[in-house]
């Protein structure tokens, strides 16, 4: 008896989690960049447009809105830069989405004020906090979640401080006293970011790759 009932109250258990969890699906201009700190992956992803969340805590997203647009006679690739959303979970399924854009007026005005809609399968709006996330370094879509995790250590809007990495990069600038550049693991800032990491990753070429990126250099004068 005693087994039977510990066994209906496994089942209603299970049951109970098994409802609670939700899926958060995107439009179809909509792709995931990040999810709650780490990148998006295949491990993180259902599908391309969807990942499962399980509880009502506080989430966040980084995404891109893609859409391919009219330019007078011409169609062109519009991307936009990567926007960190921040909402909390639900046990509904969840859809993140953008407006349709169709032209360069709807990019300008999507652009300057994006708006990142969330809402509930039943259709409740969820309250979001949003902005473009900076991006930093060469190559920034490589460097997204360390730029995410220092996002998320600056008290930002949509910043959440329990997502932030304590870890830095194993590759990172330092710039030193004297202005040069040196091994470390401090993260550059400064008017001449893009000198120092110029400089950085010269220091780390080995001396065939330094003899081919100064000829270049040469070359460019």
């Amino acid at each position: 008896m005693k087994f039977r009932l510990a066994a209906i109250a496994a089942a209603t258990l299970l049951a109970s989690t098994a409802s609670f969890a939700g899926v958060v699906t995107s439009s179809s201009n909509i792709d995931f960049l990040a999810i709650d700190g780490q990148k998006a992956s295949k491990s993180l992803l259902k599908e391309t447009r969807s990942f499962t969340i399980n509880d009502t805590n506080t989430h966040q997203v980084v995404v891109r809105v893609g859409e391919i647009i009219r330019s007078g006679s011409d169609r062109t690739l519009f991307e936009s830069d990567p926007i960190v959303v921040t909402f909390q979970g639900s046990n509904e399924d969840i859809e993140i989405s953008a407006a349709k854009l169709t032209n360069e007026r709807d990019v300008e005005s999507f652009k300057a004020n994006p708006k990142i809609t969330v809402k509930t399968a039943s259709g409740t709006e969820i309250s979001t906090k949003q902005e473009y996330l900076k991006q930093e370094g060469f190559l920034p879509n490589v460097n997204l979640v360390e730029n995410l995790s220092d996002y998320n250590s600056s008290g930002a809007p949509a910043a959440v401080a329990g997502l932030a990495t304590a870890t830095m990069p194993a590759a990172v600038a330092t710039v030193g006293s004297n202005g040069k550049v040196q091994k470390g693991k401090v993260t550059v800032q400064g008017e001449n970011a893009a000198e120092q990491m110029l400089q950085y990753w010269y220091q780390q070429a080995d001396k065939e790759t330094q003899q081919r990126f100064l000829n270049w250099v040469k070359k460019q004068k």
